[in-house]
């Protein structure tokens, strides 16, 4: 009898299990387990970005115009990780997200918008991973990080629910957002609206559960026993 990787059945499904922000170079990642997925969102008020530790997966780390931005994941190896020192970091965001019975990993494509506005763009994301519906499940994150300590940053785009935020009177405010459900398509991008105009950065990235490699246009087969693809 072959055998395959998805059960009949079985649906992936993300759950965030855990946040955490503080205004520091250090972070305590909130209670987690081995095979959850740890990100870390640094941002600071300068074109610099903070420095990512060793043994975290970076995803962006850049800027310009006095902002920047840095954000690295890793998967748990246990349930005592720790952040390292994220060199000249402003603040830190962290979330712990957990998959139910699949591997969970992030896009290495990501959604990038740096702009002086009154409308804060989170911009589509398109270049993702394959999305199989009925099967695995993915999720959006956003990150965003504004020189103005007053405007409502954390308003959350519609589509998104604000994780938590961060602000340094006079000078900036960070925030970090995700779906808080699984998407059944790519980001189609949104905005909020601010009161000031003001230099922003922001990033989105793509928080996918499968069960199998499903990496690239054509996703995968699963693989019986015998070494052939069930059919």
């Amino acid at each position: 009898m072959g055998w395959s990787r998805q059960r009949a059945g079985t649906v992936m499904a993300i759950s965030r299990v855990g946040s955490a922000s503080a205004q520091a170079t250090t972070i305590t990642i909130p209670t987690h387990q081995s095979g959850d997925l740890i990100l870390i969102c640094a941002g600071r008020n300068n074109t610099t970005a903070p420095t990512i530790p060793s043994g975290w997966i970076v995803m962006s780390n850049s800027g310009a115009s006095g902002v920047s931005s840095s954000i690295g994941w890793k998967l748990a190896k246990s349930s005592s990780e720790t952040s390292g020192t994220w060199s000249n970091a402003s603040v830190l965001h962290c979330a712990v997200y957990r998959g139910s019975t699949g591997i969970l990993t992030i896009s290495s494509a990501i959604a990038a918008a740096l702009t002086a506005s009154t409308s804060v763009s989170y911009p589509s994301q398109t270049n993702g991973l394959v999305y199989r519906s009925g099967v695995d499940d993915n999720w959006y994150i956003g990150n965003g990080f504004q020189l103005n300590s007053t405007n409502s940053l954390e308003t959350a785009p519609s589509g998104m629910t604000n994780i938590n935020v961060e602000s340094s009177a006079g000078v900036w405010k960070s925030v970090l957002h995700d779906t808080n459900a699984s998407q059944l398509s790519n980001w189609a991008g949104a905005s909020t609206t601010v009161a000031t105009s003001a230099t922003y950065i922001t990033r989105v990235l793509q928080l996918f559960e499968f069960d199998g490699p499903a990496f690239g246009g054509g996703g995968f087969r699963p693989v019986n026993i015998r070494g052939g693809a069930d059919q």
